[in-house]
């Protein structure tokens, strides 16, 4: 019998998080009552034990959030619809405020267990992929020194644009005005996260990428795949939308670099 992986009980718990968080939002929103009371608190405990339950039930369920990309919609969703909100209201020039703007914090909170269930669903699943699908080849790679440049350079540089901007410009949305300093500092922690060793494995479904010193493992499907290019120094994985930017490392340091880049390319060329 397989053991039970530590990445499977973590998603389980995030599912059973953001249900709890979620059904407990509407509840409270629906009979207007406060998050410590009767109703909320029972509504939060079902709400718990749902989650882990449809987790524990359903074995599919990591993948199928990962195919249909619900995890995006869970994590982005609430506050997407928050900052839209805002807009409108905003656009309107009136004094009265939507619902959904008295629901930041839920709003912010659900954002949150969103991006924990997608971490914990990104890991479980490479797991699974790992245990059922041939691994095809994996290698260790490092960014060419001149792409590792430019994308450093250009974090850098819309880092400090945002961060500048949000204290500087006067925006009459005061979420987005915050949102800015926010995408400042996420460009600037890439900055100086990108130049880290990269985890590349290969299997039937796709590309497994985990960079060394992070939390969640990317997955990008076998169709998003588009092209294989190589010289005698760097080899680039260009994918499809939504990622505009390919992957690319130096060749030097992947032992038996020739076997890789002809599977690389067999693979996609199979698409």
């Amino acid at each position: 019998m397989l053991q039970r992986p530590v990445q499977r009980t973590l998603f389980d718990l995030a599912c059973g998080i953001y249900t709890s968080i979620l059904a407990t939002v509407v509840v409270t929103l629906l009979t207007s009552t406060h998050y410590f009371s009767r109703i909320s608190l029972i509504t939060a405990c079902f709400g718990l034990l749902f989650g882990i339950a449809l987790a524990v039930a359903r074995d599919d369920l990591a993948e199928l959030l990962v195919r249909t990309r619900l995890y995006l919609a869970l994590s982005l969703g609430p506050f997407l619809v928050y900052l839209i909100s805002e807009g409108v209201t905003a656009f309107r020039m009136g004094p009265d405020s939507t619902v959904l703007q008295n629901w930041i914090a839920e709003a912010l909170l659900l954002t949150i267990a969103g991006f924990f269930l997608y971490i914990t669903t990104m890991n479980y699943y490479a797991v699974v992929l790992r245990r059922h699908e041939e691994v095809l080849i994996e290698w260790f790679g490092r960014p060419d020194t001149s792409y590792l440049r430019f994308v450093r350079l250009l974090s850098i540089v819309g880092g400090l644009i945002f961060l500048v901007s949000g204290f500087i410009l006067h925006i009459p949305i005061e979420p987005i005005q915050g949102l800015f300093p926010s995408i400042g500092g996420v460009l600037l922690g890439n900055a100086i996260v990108i130049g880290k060793t990269k985890h590349y494995t290969l299997v039937e479904s796709g590309l497994l990428v985990k960079r060394s010193g992070t939390l969640a493992t990317r997955f990008i499907p076998r169709q998003q795949l588009r092209s294989v290019e190589y010289n005698e120094d760097v080899l680039t994985l260009h994918r499809g939308l939504p990622w505009p930017l390919p992957f690319r490392c130096r060749l030097a340091p992947i032992p038996d670099s020739d076997s890789v880049v002809q599977s690389l390319q067999k693979y996609v060329n199979e698409n």
